[in-house]
């Protein structure tokens, strides 16, 4: 117990170098994800191998695969675990090269590289026109993908969670989650789209723990990170830049109203003015949007049913698919996994370091974070009709990285809520990581051999 009491401790430490633990635990799950799981495990697989294999003009024939479409999941492999085939399937038949127009699936990131979709994919395509080059198959070919677009995000996510000057432990909560671990080891354009938003955030931390902040300086580079983000990034975490405005306006009526009991007043006005100028202009926009479809009591009865924290009506929402797998479907991990994932969040939020002192920061972060969800909602709720209700097509893996906006609000100095033991919340972090992710390969190829019955739920 003194041994434990001990290293507790050590862990409590604000010099604790928490970027060495999230290297390592990212690295060692990252490689089994990429050599263990099954080729395509991540959300539209077939397509992001498609796209990264035609970048480097090496379109790759996926019939002899039992793919005939370049859609998503992995049902298409069972029969090759369940005989014992998969080794010689995947790995030692080597692949034969189609002509790009034989591909049964338009690539985006070929008409412009101008996008997210191209953006997403060069460090993958990087690694399949390696993996060609040591052996032609398709296994050799996306595992050594997955590795070097493992080693470049976490590499980056190592430095920025050493540089991001608060919020440490949240960032390396939220980015060894099996959702991010999966993403890292994988094909997807997620993995780089979630170290970006990861940076963005850290940068608006640093922006607010600065002792000086500069605006000849910060205003170029935020113009700058913009016009990347624009180019290059997914649209939906554009919403993020707000925050940056809202810092900023922080910032200006810090600078010219003081503390004098005139000028608190005048700002309370300025800010409860535009607060409620935003508030009708929101509400105006959300109404005149649901008026088009179906009415604002049709939409709010399918964001009810969307989210799953109070109800699950089916399996792949996004409380499941948040943190906890990135497909029910083929993890099949239970619910617990997603609850024990939440409880940690929460409790990681508390533990933190307060650092933000404006209350106009703190709101304006949870409503920059709400708003980036209902921004996919409402862009996908004309998409399908699933039969329970819910919008069908988001995933929680769209908002995965975003939950890191929230330290910008539970850490404001106001909010009093906040526990102590920082060593007991990291040392149950890290059997969490591991005893979830563990479960995520586990499970995934005891149901890929057929071990497990289909379940539903």
């Amino acid at each position: 117990m003194e041994y434990v009491s001990k290293n507790l401790k050590k862990l409590a430490k604000d010099d604790f170098p928490i970027h060495k633990l999230y290297i390592v635990l990212v690295l060692l799950f990252g490689i089994i994800f990429s050599t263990a799981m099954p080729i395509f495990q991540e959300q539209d697989g077939q397509y992001h191998f498609a796209t990264a294999s035609a970048m480097v003009d090496l379109p790759v024939n996926l019939s002899n695969y039992g793919e005939y479409a370049v859609g998503s999941g992995t049902d298409n492999q069972r029969q090759f675990y369940q005989n014992g085939t998969h080794f010689q399937q995947f790995y030692l038949q080597k692949v034969q090269i189609l002509q790009q127009e034989d591909v049964p699936r338009k690539i985006n990131a070929l008409s412009s590289k101008f996008n997210y979709d191209y953006m997403g994919h060069i460090i993958p395509a990087l690694g399949v026109w390696i993996g060609y080059h040591i052996y032609p198959s398709l296994g050799v070919m996306t595992v050594v993908a997955r590795l070097l677009n493992l080693f470049v995000c976490a590499i980056m996510m190592f430095f920025i969670i050493k540089w991001v000057k608060k919020g440490k432990l949240l960032f390396t909560c939220v980015m060894l989650s099996p959702v991010a671990i999966i993403s890292f080891a994988s094909l997807s354009y997620d993995a780089i789209n979630f170290v970006w938003v990861a940076f963005l955030i850290a940068y608006m931390i640093n922006m607010l723990v600065a002792p000086k902040l500069s605006l000849k300086k910060q205003i170029p580079i935020i113009g700058g990170l913009g016009i990347i983000g624009f180019l290059w990034f997914k649209t939906n975490y554009l919403v993020l830049f707000v925050m940056f405005a809202i810092i900023l306006f922080n910032y200006l009526l810090n600078r010219y109203y003081g503390d004098t009991l005139g000028q608190q007043r005048t700002k309370r006005k300025i800010i409860t003015i535009i607060s409620l100028a935003s508030l009708v202009a929101a509400s105006g926009a959300f109404y005149y949007w649901a008026h088009g479809n179906g009415g604002v009591r049709h939409v709010l009865a399918r964001l009810w049913a969307s989210f799953g924290i109070i109800s699950t009506p089916t399996p792949n929402l996004i409380s499941q698919t948040l943190l906890a797998q990135s497909n029910r479907g083929q993890n099949g991990l239970p619910y617990w996994v997603a609850g024990v994932w939440f409880a940690l969040l929460i409790c990681i939020l508390l533990v933190e370091d307060k650092y933000v002192k404006s209350k106009i920061v703190s709101f304006g972060a949870l409503g920059v974070f709400g708003v980036s969800i209902l921004a996919v909602y409402m862009a996908f709720i004309s998409y399908n009709n699933a039969i329970s209700g819910q919008i069908y097509g988001v995933q929680g893996r769209y908002f995965t990285p975003v939950l890191l906006l929230l330290s910008l609000f539970i850490s404001n100095v106001n909010f009093n809520l906040k526990i102590k033991p920082k060593g007991t919340i990291i040392f149950i972090m890290i059997i969490i990581v591991i005893v979830s992710n563990t479960l995520i390969v586990t499970n995934t190829l005891s149901n890929m051999h057929g071990l497990f019955v289909e379940m539903r739920g």
